[in-house]
């Protein structure tokens, strides 16, 4: 069995590592966790890599090094090349190379095989094994892409989103002013001669400034949250980067001696206790056997009464 290593890292600008107390936490979402649905998306890679998801997507993809196989039929195939006692059970190959059915058989074979874990200098580290190196190596770099693809697609998702809030929501503010502007006229056009001191042509035009001015100045934070929403849609592109990438030699490990010679033991062990069991029981029916037949096979004593 071979086992690869690789960690992985995300590689973000200065700005960024200002706004938590360290760069890695932001993807692991342990410190920045959003208090609501309006703070930062944030979500835990531990989850993430070992999310049916993420699992789902490395047994469909093709490996091109491995005749452009899926992955889920390379697992398959080699599964099948160790059978035997103590070692792996025939799985079918479904007929249909393309179906659910493939996916998720190589989606439960790879949740056995692959680990993740945070090491204490806060790094994620992936580990994968199987017997074949050229799939550990083609599996653990496929892993690697999904992760780096998810979470740069999330993070590209809520800038998005945010971007077209920030949008909306200046259009409804304009729309709002615009308003206020045509009953501004209208009530102006409507008012020639008119002693201004009168509290019903003074109020309504108090009212309606007072309006103005609250909506302009919501309106001037939309627009400033638009536009720093528009910076932040350009420069979301997050890069994730394996620090040590899977590569061989791998870890090997073979199944212990020890076992072997245990079982080895246990069995020579019951096959003795087995066969001198059976000596003494053998001998025990025989000796039984024997005297019966000798009982059988005496003369029946005649009664005294009956010489008489």
């Amino acid at each position: 069995m071979y086992t690869s290593k690789s960690t992985v890292f995300p590689m973000n600008s200065s700005t960024d590592n200002t706004v938590s107390s360290s760069t890695i936490s932001n993807i692991l979402g342990l410190s920045d966790a959003p208090k609501s649905f309006s703070g930062e998306a944030s979500i835990n890679i531990l989850e993430l890599a070992n999310s049916r998801r993420t699992r789902d997507a490395v047994a469909s993809e093709r490996v091109p090094s491995l005749e452009n196989k899926r992955v889920a039929e390379l697992l398959i195939e080699e599964n099948n090349r160790h059978l035997g006692y103590m070692q792996n059970q025939k799985i079918n190959m479904p007929k249909d190379k393309d179906s659910a059915t493939l996916i998720n058989i190589g989606s439960n074979m790879l949740r056995g095989r692959f680990q993740s874990k945070i090491n204490k200098n806060g790094i994620l580290e992936l580990y994968y094994s199987n017997t074949n190196q050229e799939i550990v190596r083609a599996v653990s770099y496929i892993f690697i892409e999904k992760l780096s693809r998810f979470y740069i697609d999330l993070k590209k998702k809520k800038a998005e989103i945010d971007y077209q809030f920030a949008v909306t929501k200046v259009d409804s503010l304009s729309r709002v002013l615009e308003h206020l502007d045509k009953k501004a006229i209208y009530q102006d056009e409507h008012s020639f001669f008119t002693n201004e001191e009168l509290m019903r042509y003074s109020l309504p035009k108090q009212n309606i400034a007072q309006d103005k001015s609250t909506v302009q100045s919501q309106y001037y934070y939309a627009v400033n949250n638009r536009e720093a929403a528009a910076y932040k849609l350009q420069k979301e592109t997050p890069i994730i980067e394996a620090l040590d990438e899977p590569e061989p030699p791998y870890d090997r490990t073979k199944k212990s001696p020890t076992l072997y010679a245990m079982i080895g033991f246990l069995l020579g062990a019951a096959i003795g206790i087995g066969l001198f069991s059976w000596k003494i029981i053998s001998k025990y029916i025989g000796d039984e056997l024997n005297r019966a037949i000798e009982k059988a096979s005496r003369p029946k004593e005649t009664p005294v009464a009956e010489q008489v």
